[in-house]
């Protein structure tokens, strides 16, 4: 809390008997107090002053006014206890020369634990001690000017202790101290695997009382800080693009929305992205040995991250040329020679087995060696060969 004004003022009140004084403790305000003379317990009265406001320091920030009031007994054997008083007031604004009155109502509650809540902030008080209030307007609008007056309608309780009674009036403007509110709206779309010049996008809902100054995403990884692309804000929810690099390592990286408002209080929300450059694992369960006519292809294909995609699952039977290896891709010839290359053919997965079958009808092909080779990709494309 930034104290803006700070004005302490004594009133003794005497109930069912005595009269009621006022005085000023600080000398840079120029205070007058008035309150009703004999005051009975029970009664309601108004109290109301006015001073002459020296504002060294300009409430630049537009904070809200907050009156904090503190009643004590002089008779330690009876204090004051919650219940002993109720307390509200209102704030009688006036223009320059007297131009125009302006009435803000306030409310003041002796709650243990009060959370005041307001255009700017909302600030939790735990432990309020008893006989102390705490007021202010909801709505912010009781910033002070010179000449303004403040009223005080005080009611006692009716079985409240006779005694004199000190009600002691602090005035403090309330710092924002609370942080921006952010939430990334589109956090399931981070429960799956990207990989490199992938896009992502990002959907914060961004909301402060003063208003956002600045906001901002990045990556962060061991090797940089990977900053995103803010676009254009609709209403309150902002978006964050951006294309991955291309030397962006496999890993689980923080992505994280920040931003500050005009107090420069800072407030953010994260995911997780998850970056996987991992190709799948092949393992040839057949074909193996030697073949007369139907070659049975079973695969076992895994990929632990991004998962497998199904229709890249592929296979290719290629004649072996002496001399020169296998059949190049295509089956195309060899200077004079021709091959033969069955292209890239798709297997079937099986849920029971929960491998990727087929079967190939050797009868086309000449008698001879053979190359076999497979290869799949995972979701993201990451493709494995075998």
């Amino acid at each position: 809390m930034k104290q803006k004004i700070l004005t302490s003022i004594i009133i003794g009140m005497i109930f069912l008997i005595g009269i009621v004084t006022a005085a000023n403790t600080l000398s840079n305000l120029d205070e007058t107090m008035n309150i009703p003379l004999n005051v009975v317990a029970g009664d309601t009265f108004t109290a109301d002053f006015s001073f002459d406001y020296y504002d060294n320091l300009e409430n630049t920030d537009n904070s809200p006014l907050i009156i904090k009031l503190n009643l004590t007994s002089e008779n330690t054997a009876y204090p004051v206890w919650r219940g002993d008083f109720e307390i509200s007031g209102f704030i009688e604004k006036t223009a320059i020369f007297g131009l125009w009155t302006k009435t803000v109502p306030f409310s003041c509650s002796e709650a243990e634990t009060q959370t005041i809540v307001n255009p700017i902030d909302t600030t939790t008080i735990n432990n309020v001690s008893e006989g102390t209030f705490y007021c202010y307007d909801a709505e912010g609008d009781l910033k002070l000017n010179e000449h303004d007056e403040v009223f005080l309608n005080i009611t006692s309780h009716p079985a409240l202790y006779p005694s004199q009674y000190t009600l002691m009036a602090e005035m403090f403007y309330l710092n924002d101290t609370t942080n921006p509110f952010v939430l990334i709206l589109n956090k399931n779309d981070f429960n799956k695997y990207y990989r490199e010049l992938n896009n992502i996008e990002v959907r914060a809902n961004i909301t402060d009382g003063r208003g956002i100054n600045g906001a901002w995403g990045v990556i962060i990884t061991p090797a940089q800080n990977i900053s995103l692309e803010k676009g254009d804000p609709d209403g309150t929810v902002y978006p964050f693009t951006k294309t991955l690099p291309n030397n962006i390592l496999e890993g689980n990286y923080e992505l994280r929305i920040t931003a500050k408002d005009f107090s420069e209080n800072v407030g953010s929300d994260s995911t997780i992205l998850m970056i996987d450059r991992t190709v799948p694992n092949i393992e040839a369960i057949q074909p193996h040995g030697s073949y007369d006519e139907i070659i049975y292809i079973e695969l076992n294909v895994t990929d632990e991250k991004s998962g497998v995609d199904d229709s890249s699952v592929k296979y290719r039977i290629s004649e072996m040329i002496p001399d020169y290896g296998y059949c190049p891709e295509g089956g195309y010839g060899l200077g004079n020679l021709t091959c033969y290359d069955s292209g890239w053919l798709l297997t079937t997965y099986n849920p029971i087995t929960e491998h990727y079958h087929d079967e190939f009808n050797s009868s086309v092909l000449p008698e001879g060696e053979y190359w076999f080779e497979a290869k799949a990709e995972d979701i993201l494309g990451n493709e494995g060969k075998l």
